[in-house]
Protein backbone atom coordinates (compact mmCIF):
# COMPACT_ATOMS: atom_id res chain seq x y z
CA UNK A 1 0.00 0.00 0.00
CA UNK A 2 2.76 2.18 -1.39
CA UNK A 3 0.27 5.18 -1.84
CA UNK A 4 -1.53 4.50 1.46
CA UNK A 5 -2.88 7.88 3.03
CA UNK A 6 -3.96 8.41 6.79
CA UNK A 7 -5.36 10.97 9.19
CA UNK A 8 -4.64 12.36 12.84
CA UNK A 9 -7.97 12.78 13.09
CA UNK A 10 -9.69 10.09 12.00
CA UNK A 11 -7.35 7.98 14.06
CA UNK A 12 -8.23 9.92 17.02
CA UNK A 13 -12.33 10.06 16.27
CA UNK A 14 -11.93 5.99 15.92
CA UNK A 15 -9.59 5.11 18.43
CA UNK A 16 -11.96 7.24 20.83
CA UNK A 17 -14.80 5.25 19.85
CA UNK A 18 -12.96 1.81 20.39
CA UNK A 19 -11.54 3.40 23.68
CA UNK A 20 -7.62 2.26 21.97
CA UNK A 21 -4.93 3.62 19.96
CA UNK A 22 -5.50 2.92 16.27
CA UNK A 23 -4.33 3.77 12.89
CA UNK A 24 -6.15 3.99 9.73
CA UNK A 25 -4.68 3.84 6.09
CA UNK A 26 -6.64 3.81 3.23
CA UNK A 27 -5.50 4.40 -0.97
CA UNK A 28 -9.19 6.16 -1.34
CA UNK A 29 -12.03 8.19 0.30
CA UNK A 30 -15.28 8.88 -0.38
CA UNK A 31 -18.04 10.89 1.58
CA UNK A 32 -18.72 14.31 2.54
CA UNK A 33 -18.27 16.71 4.30
CA UNK A 34 -16.27 13.96 6.22
CA UNK A 35 -15.13 10.76 4.33
CA UNK A 36 -17.27 7.68 5.63
CA UNK A 37 -16.09 5.07 3.39
CA UNK A 38 -12.04 4.09 2.75
CA UNK A 39 -11.07 1.57 -0.19
CA UNK A 40 -8.30 -0.85 0.12
CA UNK A 41 -7.78 0.24 3.98
CA UNK A 42 -6.25 -0.79 7.04
CA UNK A 43 -6.25 -0.31 10.71
CA UNK A 44 -3.46 -0.98 12.87
CA UNK A 45 -3.24 -1.71 16.46
CA UNK A 46 -0.06 -2.18 18.20
CA UNK A 47 1.03 -3.90 21.33
CA UNK A 48 -2.22 -6.03 22.25
CA UNK A 49 -2.26 -8.36 25.44
CA UNK A 50 -3.83 -11.30 25.66
CA UNK A 51 -4.04 -14.35 28.12
CA UNK A 52 -1.90 -16.11 25.43
CA UNK A 53 1.14 -14.88 23.86
CA UNK A 54 1.27 -11.18 23.59
CA UNK A 55 0.77 -9.73 19.92
CA UNK A 56 3.31 -7.64 18.32
CA UNK A 57 0.18 -5.82 16.17
CA UNK A 58 -3.23 -7.06 14.88
CA UNK A 59 -4.11 -5.26 10.92
CA UNK A 60 -7.42 -4.88 9.80
CA UNK A 61 -7.72 -5.40 5.71
CA UNK A 62 -10.47 -4.80 3.96
CA UNK A 63 -10.78 -3.83 0.53
CA UNK A 64 -13.59 -1.28 1.55
CA UNK A 65 -14.43 0.19 5.28
CA UNK A 66 -17.44 2.52 5.53
CA UNK A 67 -18.73 3.54 8.23
CA UNK A 68 -22.82 3.81 8.78
CA UNK A 69 -23.93 6.95 10.84
CA UNK A 70 -26.16 6.53 13.52
CA UNK A 71 -26.64 5.89 16.78
CA UNK A 72 -25.29 3.44 17.34
CA UNK A 73 -22.92 4.16 14.61
CA UNK A 74 -21.58 0.64 12.11
CA UNK A 75 -18.32 -0.22 10.53
CA UNK A 76 -19.18 -2.33 7.62
CA UNK A 77 -16.03 -4.19 5.99
CA UNK A 78 -16.07 -5.90 2.39
CA UNK A 79 -14.01 -8.91 1.93
CA UNK A 80 -11.89 -8.13 5.38
CA UNK A 81 -8.75 -10.13 6.47
CA UNK A 82 -7.35 -10.03 9.82
CA UNK A 83 -3.51 -10.21 10.60
CA UNK A 84 -1.55 -10.84 13.57
CA UNK A 85 1.93 -10.19 14.11
CA UNK A 86 3.62 -12.21 17.08
CA UNK A 87 7.76 -10.69 17.80
CA UNK A 88 10.36 -13.03 19.03
CA UNK A 89 10.46 -11.37 22.53
CA UNK A 90 6.60 -11.81 23.37
CA UNK A 91 6.88 -15.67 22.18
CA UNK A 92 10.34 -15.92 24.69
CA UNK A 93 8.49 -14.48 27.23
CA UNK A 94 5.64 -16.51 26.80
CA UNK A 95 7.81 -19.63 26.77
CA UNK A 96 9.80 -18.62 29.68
CA UNK A 97 6.57 -19.05 32.10
CA UNK A 98 6.06 -23.05 31.61
CA UNK A 99 10.14 -24.03 31.73
CA UNK A 100 9.71 -25.76 28.56
CA UNK A 101 12.78 -27.47 27.68
CA UNK A 102 12.86 -26.18 23.79
CA UNK A 103 12.73 -22.77 22.63
CA UNK A 104 10.96 -21.72 19.34
CA UNK A 105 13.08 -19.64 16.83
CA UNK A 106 11.11 -17.04 14.24
CA UNK A 107 13.33 -17.51 11.32
CA UNK A 108 12.89 -16.18 7.66
CA UNK A 109 12.68 -19.82 6.15
CA UNK A 110 10.57 -21.06 9.07
CA UNK A 111 9.82 -21.77 12.69
CA UNK A 112 12.80 -23.91 14.11
CA UNK A 113 12.61 -25.36 17.40
CA UNK A 114 15.79 -25.62 19.46
CA UNK A 115 15.31 -28.43 21.99
CA UNK A 116 17.80 -28.87 25.15
CA UNK A 117 18.72 -31.30 27.92
CA UNK A 118 20.04 -29.09 31.53
CA UNK A 119 20.33 -26.14 29.50
CA UNK A 120 22.24 -28.00 26.47
CA UNK A 121 21.32 -27.22 22.97
CA UNK A 122 20.81 -31.19 21.72
CA UNK A 123 18.63 -30.45 18.67
CA UNK A 124 16.88 -28.59 16.17
CA UNK A 125 13.81 -29.22 14.41
CA UNK A 126 12.91 -27.08 11.34
CA UNK A 127 8.99 -26.92 11.67
CA UNK A 128 5.69 -26.38 9.48
CA UNK A 129 2.40 -24.26 10.50
CA UNK A 130 -0.60 -26.29 10.43
CA UNK A 131 -4.44 -25.66 11.24
CA UNK A 132 -6.25 -28.42 12.81
CA UNK A 133 -9.78 -27.63 14.41
CA UNK A 134 -8.81 -24.59 14.94
CA UNK A 135 -5.40 -25.23 17.04
CA UNK A 136 -2.06 -23.83 15.23
CA UNK A 137 0.06 -27.10 15.21
CA UNK A 138 3.93 -27.23 14.71
CA UNK A 139 5.10 -30.13 12.80
CA UNK A 140 8.50 -31.02 11.77
CA UNK A 141 9.65 -30.90 8.60
CA UNK A 142 13.86 -31.77 8.97
CA UNK A 143 15.54 -32.00 12.56
CA UNK A 144 19.27 -32.55 13.31
CA UNK A 145 19.80 -34.49 16.46
CA UNK A 146 23.62 -33.83 17.83
CA UNK A 147 23.95 -32.89 14.11
CA UNK A 148 22.92 -35.98 12.97
CA UNK A 149 19.31 -36.04 10.99
CA UNK A 150 17.02 -38.15 13.14
CA UNK A 151 13.92 -39.64 12.13
CA UNK A 152 13.17 -38.58 16.23
CA UNK A 153 11.76 -35.70 14.90
CA UNK A 154 8.58 -37.58 13.89
CA UNK A 155 7.80 -38.16 17.42
CA UNK A 156 7.96 -34.32 18.48
CA UNK A 157 4.68 -32.41 18.14
CA UNK A 158 3.54 -28.96 19.86
CA UNK A 159 1.56 -26.31 19.85
CA UNK A 160 1.86 -22.20 18.65
CA UNK A 161 0.34 -20.36 21.99
CA UNK A 162 -2.74 -18.77 20.12
CA UNK A 163 -6.11 -19.35 20.88
CA UNK A 164 -8.31 -21.55 18.78
CA UNK A 165 -9.15 -19.94 15.96
CA UNK A 166 -12.85 -20.07 14.38
CA UNK A 167 -14.10 -21.66 11.41
CA UNK A 168 -15.41 -18.47 10.23
CA UNK A 169 -11.43 -17.46 10.18
CA UNK A 170 -9.40 -19.19 6.92
CA UNK A 171 -6.02 -19.01 7.32
CA UNK A 172 -5.00 -17.62 3.59
CA UNK A 173 -1.49 -16.55 4.25
CA UNK A 174 1.70 -17.29 6.62
CA UNK A 175 4.94 -14.39 6.15
CA UNK A 176 7.99 -15.67 7.51
CA UNK A 177 11.10 -13.01 9.13
CA UNK A 178 13.68 -12.93 11.02
CA UNK A 179 12.01 -12.58 15.10
CA UNK A 180 8.17 -11.90 13.33
CA UNK A 181 5.45 -14.47 12.07
CA UNK A 182 2.33 -12.68 10.27
CA UNK A 183 -0.50 -14.83 10.28
CA UNK A 184 -3.51 -13.10 8.14
CA UNK A 185 -6.73 -14.90 7.80
CA UNK A 186 -9.64 -14.75 5.35
CA UNK A 187 -12.97 -13.87 7.01
CA UNK A 188 -16.80 -12.86 5.37
CA UNK A 189 -18.07 -9.64 4.88
CA UNK A 190 -19.66 -8.50 8.16
CA UNK A 191 -21.02 -4.89 9.77
CA UNK A 192 -20.58 -4.19 13.28
CA UNK A 193 -21.44 -1.48 15.90
CA UNK A 194 -18.75 0.83 16.74
CA UNK A 195 -19.25 0.95 20.41
CA UNK A 196 -16.64 0.47 23.39
CA UNK A 197 -16.06 -3.39 23.43
CA UNK A 198 -15.96 -3.56 19.25
CA UNK A 199 -12.94 -5.18 19.73
CA UNK A 200 -13.59 -7.85 22.09
CA UNK A 201 -16.81 -8.61 20.70
CA UNK A 202 -14.35 -9.44 17.36
CA UNK A 203 -12.12 -11.42 19.62
CA UNK A 204 -15.18 -13.42 21.15
CA UNK A 205 -15.92 -13.95 17.42
CA UNK A 206 -13.05 -15.28 15.39
CA UNK A 207 -11.05 -16.45 18.63
CA UNK A 208 -14.07 -17.49 21.24
CA UNK A 209 -12.00 -19.83 23.13
CA UNK A 210 -9.83 -16.90 24.15
CA UNK A 211 -11.92 -15.89 27.46
CA UNK A 212 -12.00 -19.78 28.78
CA UNK A 213 -8.28 -19.88 28.81
CA UNK A 214 -8.10 -16.49 30.43
CA UNK A 215 -10.22 -17.25 33.17
CA UNK A 216 -8.13 -20.54 33.31
CA UNK A 217 -5.17 -19.19 33.55
CA UNK A 218 -6.25 -16.65 35.89
CA UNK A 219 -6.96 -19.30 38.91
Amino acid sequence: MSNAKRSDIIDQLVGSYLTIPVAIFWEKARGLPFPDTFEHARLEFAGVATAWVNLQMIIWHAAEIRFIPGLPAKIQLSSPRIEIVIGQKDLDRWLGRFKLPYRLELASQGLIVHTQIAGFPVGEFETRLEVEEGWFILQPKRATILGVPSYVSDLFRSYLPLPQVSAEAKLSNIEHAPGALHLTFALDDFAEEVTPGLLTRLRKRFFPMADQISSLLAK
